[in-house]
C-alpha cells in the first residue's frame, strides 16, 4: 500500500543521508525516539493497495511512534535498526482505519569515500482491525561519492507482498533504482533526484505490471523567528503497464512538509500531499488531497 511505500522511502532517504559519510564524528552508539499526535484530513478516503476509493472526505486522528538505533561497530562498519508504528482512526469511515508497523535492519561498510550495504524491511498492515497486508523486502545498495557534496546511490530490491484476504494480489517484486544526492557544505540543505524501474508479478496476472518512475526531493534546514525549522518538498511519478492490454495507470504525487522545533524535544509538523491516480479502470481512477498537523516529542 502507498503508506508502506512512503514509510520505506522515508527510511531509505534517512539512511542515504546520514549513512553517506557526512557524519564521521558520530557517537559509536546512538538511540533516538519520536512520538507524534495529530489529525489528518483526506479528501478521498481510499485503500491504494486495492485501488479502491470511497469518494468521501473524512478526518482522522493520527498516533505515531518510532525508535531508531545506530551503532558504529568499527571505523568501517555501521549498523542501523528501527521500528515504527502508525495508527489512523477516521471519524466516520471506520472501515478504512489502519495500523502500520515497520521494522528494518541496515548494515553498511565504508570503503574510503564510498560504501556498500544491505537492508531488510518487514511491514505489517491492518485494515479495520483485521490483518490486511505483509511486506518483506531486501535490498543491496552502494553509495558512490562524486565529491564531498555529491553522492549516487544505486540499489537492487526484492520484495514479497502477502494479502490476508486477497490472495490473488499476492506478489513478488523486483526493482532497480538510482538516486543522486547533492548536499550543501554544512549538510543543512540537500536535493535528490532518482529513477526507478519496478516489475511486479502477482498470483493473478491481471494485477502484474512493470513501472518506470522518477522521484525528487528538496530539503532545507534554517532558523526563522528564532526557531529551528525544516522545509521539505517532494514529487514522484510512475507509469504502470499491466500485462492485460486494456489497463494502464499513471500515478503522480506531490508533497510538502514544514517542521518548526519549539525546543529541544517538541516540534510542530504540517504536511500536505496531493495524488493524481489516473487509470483506464474506473475503480483505480481517482484524486486525493491530504493535510495533516502533528505535535512531535523527540529524544
Amino acid at each position: 500500500m502507498a503508506l508502506i511505500q512512503r514509510c520505506v522511502l522515508i527510511t531509505l532517504a534517512h539512511t542515504a543521508i546520514f549513512g553517506s559519510g557526512l557524519s564521521h564524528g558520530a557517537e559509536p552508539l546512538s538511540v533516538t525516539g519520536k512520538a507524534r499526535l495529530g489529525g489528518e484530513y483526506q479528501s478521498n478516503v481510499n485503500v491504494s493497495a486495492l485501488q479502491q476509493a470511497s469518494g468521501q472526505a473524512d478526518s482522522a486522528t493520527l498516533l505515531e511512534a518510532e525508535l531508531a538505533a545506530s551503532w558504529q561497530a568499527s571505523a568501517n562498519i555501521k549498523l542501523d535498526a528501527g521500528y515504527s508504528i502508525q495508527n489512523k482512526a477516521y471519524r466516520q469511515a471506520s472501515d478504512f482505519n489502519t495500523r502500520l508497523q515497520l521494522a528494518y535492519v541496515d548494515a553498511s561498510y565504508q570503503l574510503g569515500q564510498h560504501s556498500v550495504g544491505a537492508n531488510i524491511y518487514h511491514a505489517n498492515a491492518q485494515l479495520d482491525s483485521a490483518a490486511f497486508l505483509k511486506l518483506n523486502q531486501a535490498s543491496l545498495y552502494t553509495m558512490v561519492s562524486g565529491s564531498d557534496t555529491w553522492f549516487i546511490r544505486p540499489a537492487l530490491t526484492m520484495a514479497k507482498k502477502e494479502f490476508a484476504r486477497n490472495d490473488e494480489r499476492d506478489a513478488s517484486t523486483f526493482s532497480a533504482s538510482a538516486d543522486s544526492f547533492w548536499f550543501s557544505e554544512s549538510g543543512q540543505h540537500f536535493f535528490s533526484i532518482g529513477l526507478v524501474w519496478e516489475d511486479e508479478s502477482s498470483r493473478d496476472n491481471v494485477f502484474s505490471y512493470t513501472a518506470p518512475g522518477a522521484r525528487a526531493k528538496l530539503s532545507n534546514r534554517f532558523t526563522l523567528w528564532q526557531y529551528q525549522q525544516q522545509l521539505q518538498l517532494g514529487a514522484r511519478v510512475s507509469q504502470r503497464d499491466y500485462q492485460t492490454a486494456e489497463r494502464a495507470d499513471t500515478q503522480a504525487v506531490v508533497e510538502a512538509s514544514w517542521q518548526v522545533s519549539l525546543n529541544q524535544h517538541f516540534a510542530v509538523i504540517g504536511k500536505v500531499e496531493h495524488g493524481d491516480f489516473s487509470s483506464t479502470i474506473d475503480s483505480a481512477d481517482y484524486r486525493e488531497t491530504r493535510t495533516a498537523l502533528l505535535l512531535q516529542l523527540g529524544f
